[in-house]
């Protein structure tokens, strides 16, 4: 299943009546009928969250409160940037802006696609990588107001030449840059979006990416497949879950990790090796995406998660 039509089976979803948030899990912010929040970003104490019809909110104590920004226009916004300098945001129809945040305004920045982009990640040489529908690869050097394509030879990767919807990308700790996308994809680059080689494939589509603090890699995607890896993305290990739900996003605390999705939200202590679902009204009957962990942790709250109508929980 592709995550755009993913999307846009998460909007059509029934309202649901609001439950009791229970003993782990709290509602910190309540959006409409028709909010989505696609996701959550942190860099040090302030967190963001885009979504739908160009939704932008900011939080400067750890999720507790939440203020809108001025937002780029009214689009779907599915990812920021927020790391080393100025907010870049992505979107629908190939959009992206740049935030002066000091001037609450966007700068738009010219992408070359009108395909839908549904990642984006900062770099170490300070420029940005994006990847969204049918294959698409950008990529903004340093300073630049453009991005540029990245080629892929797709006949050397996929059967048929196939160009794959691509869910999300980031670069590790050791450099390598990591895409994952339909058809179970994880492509990795270790020169910087130069070459790329196919690590993994499967059935199922890998919809979010992430690396925890020691470097440990974890994938998540359709039906519960959950995948990881402890070298850098050069190898993958399924991670068995008895569940069907897809799962949208993934983030971690130290050893804790938490995946979250459609109706689910699960929760391992050892590295991803087991998981368990937390068991929640709100968890059962929600969809959450984007997910980060708190910079400072209070009692049981390790975790913010922003998706359906809107709402942003703390867990």
């Amino acid at each position: 299943m592709s995550r755009a039509k993913l999307i846009l089976f998460l909007l059509s979803l029934s309202a649901l009546g609001f439950a009791s948030a229970g003993d782990r899990l709290e509602v910190v912010r309540i959006g409409l009928a028709h909010d989505s929040i696609y996701a959550v970003k942190r860099s040090q104490n302030t967190i963001w969250a885009v979504g739908g019809h160009g939704l932008v909110i900011r939080s400067t104590d750890n999720g507790t409160q939440w203020e809108p920004i001025a937002s780029p226009g009214d689009f779907a916004a599915l990812d920021i940037s927020i790391d080393g300098g100025k907010p870049v945001l992505v979107g629908q129809s190939g959009k992206a802006f740049e935030a002066d945040v000091a001037k609450g305004s966007w700068t738009q920045l010219e992408t070359g696609t009108d395909q839908r982009l549904l990642s984006v990640a900062s770099l170490s040489d300070g420029g940005h990588i994006s990847v969204g529908a049918f294959g698409t690869i950008i990529r903004r050097f340093p300073d630049s107001t453009s991005f540029s394509p990245v080629i892929v030879n797709w006949e050397s990767v996929v059967e048929d030449g196939f160009e794959p919807h691509l869910y999300d990308v980031l670069q590790t700790r050791q450099g390598s840059i990591l895409i994952a996308g339909e058809f179970g994809m994880i492509l990795r680059s270790d020169d910087g979006g130069e070459n790329w080689s196919l690590q993994n494939s499967n059935e199922s589509s890998v919809f979010a990416i992430h690396e925890n603090d020691d470097g440990q890699l974890i994938g998540v995607g359709q039906a519960g497949y959950i995948i990881l890896s402890a070298d850098d993305g050069r190898s993958w290990q399924e991670s068995y879950e008895e569940t069907s739900s897809n799962l949208l996003g993934v983030s971690s605390s130290g050893e804790h990790m938490v995946a979250v999705g459609v109706r689910a939200i699960l929760t391992s202590y050892d590295g991803g090796k087991n998981w368990n679902p937390l068991k929640n009204k709100i968890a059962d009957r929600r969809w959450f995406q984007g997910i980060v962990a708190l910079s400072s942790p209070k009692e049981d709250k390790q975790f913010l998660a922003g998706g359906q109508f809107g709402q942003i929980i703390n867990f």
